[in-house]
Parts: structure tokens; C-alpha cells; sequence
């Protein structure tokens, strides 16, 4: 099979890391959908089911669903919206640290694969590309960053 489009390339090689990062995870005990959760109130802490499901990209239902899982293993906690009593913003508990630690630990590991024989110079010049195409489709400044541990999760 000929790769020969950059939307095809990006597609497929976030595909590939996703599903090698998904294999890792499952042998900790996470589905995708729950390492995906924990990953998004990480980067978002405070965030409302709804605002939590956009960004996943799932309806609200389902991301109440897995909110529910992960609050009974003890890894999120609801808390209440001081402005609105009949809302609530999700929270990574302490529990959840190891778990993120661990999940760091996969993502580091599967990206030094990923970047095997891709100097240091090289990955520069490619993430530079990356982000400086997401601007120009988003209109969003080329500057954003991810904490180190955050997008290690991902």
C-alpha cells in the first residue's frame, strides 16, 4: 500500500499510535474510552460532563457512563458547581496519579519507537510542521503546548 497524502499519513499514523498506546493501556485495565476520560479532566480539571463529552467527541450519555466507571474505581470525583446546584465538574482523584504515571510512561516509550532513527532536529522541523498546520486550519496561534505530563497521557 502506497502512502502518498499528508491527510492520509497523519490519519494513519494517529491511528497507529493510538491503537498500540490502546493495547498498552488495556493491560492496566483501561478501555480507550476511560483512558481517554482521564486524559481529557487532565488537561481540562473543572469541566462539566457535557463540556467533557465535546471534547471526546461523544454524546453526553456515554461520557456519563464512563464518568460513572471511573468514579466507582476511584480515579474521578463529581463535585458540585458552586453556580449551579444541579450541575457538576469532574476531578482526578489522588487515585488516579500512579495510573497517569504509568500511562506517561507508555506514551514516552511508544513515541522513542515512533522516532526511532528521526533525529532531535528532525522531530523539531516535523512537530513545528504539525502545529503550524493546525494553525492555519484552526486559526489558532502555532504556540500552544501541552504540560509535559499531560501530553504524555494522551
Amino acid at each position: 500500500m502506497e502512502i502518498s497524502t499528508i491527510p492520509f499519513c497523519v490519519s494513519w499514523l494517529a491511528r497507529v499510535m493510538r491503537t498500540r498506546f490502546d493495547a498498552r493501556a488495556r493491560s492496566m485495565g483501561l478501555t480507550r474510552a476511560q483512558w481517554s476520560m482521564i486524559a481529557a479532566i487532565r488537561l481540562s480539571p473543572g469541566l462539566m460532563q457535557a463540556e467533557l463529552a465535546s471534547q471526546l467527541e461523544i454524546n453526553s450519555v456515554t461520557a456519563g457512563r464512563i464518568i460513572d466507571k471511573l468514579e466507582a474505581a476511584g480515579w474521578v470525583e463529581r463535585r458540585a458547581d458552586p453556580a449551579d446546584r444541579r450541575a457538576y465538574r469532574m476531578y482526578l482523584r489522588d487515585k488516579a496519579q500512579p495510573t497517569l504515571a504509568s500511562l506517561g510512561e507508555i506514551a514516552a516509550e511508544e513515541l522513542a519507537v515512533a522516532m526511532r532513527g528521526i533525529s532531535a532536529e528532525e522531530q523539531a522541523v516535523f512537530l513545528d510542521l504539525l502545529k503550524r498546520t493546525i494553525a492555519n486550519l484552526t486559526g489558532q496561534e502555532a504556540t500552544f503546548t501541552l504540560p509535559e505530563s499531560a501530553a504524555a497521557s494522551e
